[in-house]
Formats: structure tokens, sequence, C-alpha cells
């Protein structure tokens, strides 16, 4: 019973999916090869700080249009 309900957490659990498809498809070496993550990687201090917070707004405007394309927003307002 316990192997059941281990195999059901695994089945709706997104993070294991995303594991299981990265490691089959080999994406997780592809993007520690990436010139934009060894970029980041190397960032420090503000630059670092500017980085994550005008990346994460231009990634969140991206989503919302698209979202928005097909009638969803992820946006609570």
């Amino acid at each position: 019973m316990r192997k059941f309900y281990k195999l059901l957490g695994n089945i709706v659990d997104m993070n294991w999916w995303a594991d299981k498809i990265g490691g089959k498809l080999g994406l997780w070496k592809l993007a520690a090869k990436s010139p934009v993550r060894k970029w980041e990687a190397s960032l420090t201090g503000w630059k670092w700080w500017t980085w994550q917070i005008v990346g994460g707004i231009a990634c969140i405007t991206i989503f919302e249009y698209l979202l928005n394309l097909i009638g969803l927003t992820m946006l609570p307002w």
C-alpha cells in the first residue's frame, strides 16, 4: 500500500516529472553548459540583484502576455 501512495504522489508531483524529463532528455546538462548560466553565476552584489528583479519582471510580463492571448491571467487584479 505504501508503494501505491508513493507512486500516486510522484504522478501528481510536477517536480518529479520535471526531474524525470530533464534527466532523460539531458536538459540539466545542457542548461549547466549554457553561456547565460555561466554569466549569471558570475554576477555579484547589485548586479545579481538587478538581474533577478529585472529578469523576474520581464519573465512575468512575457508569461502574462502569453496567457492573455488565450484568455487567462496569473495576476489577481
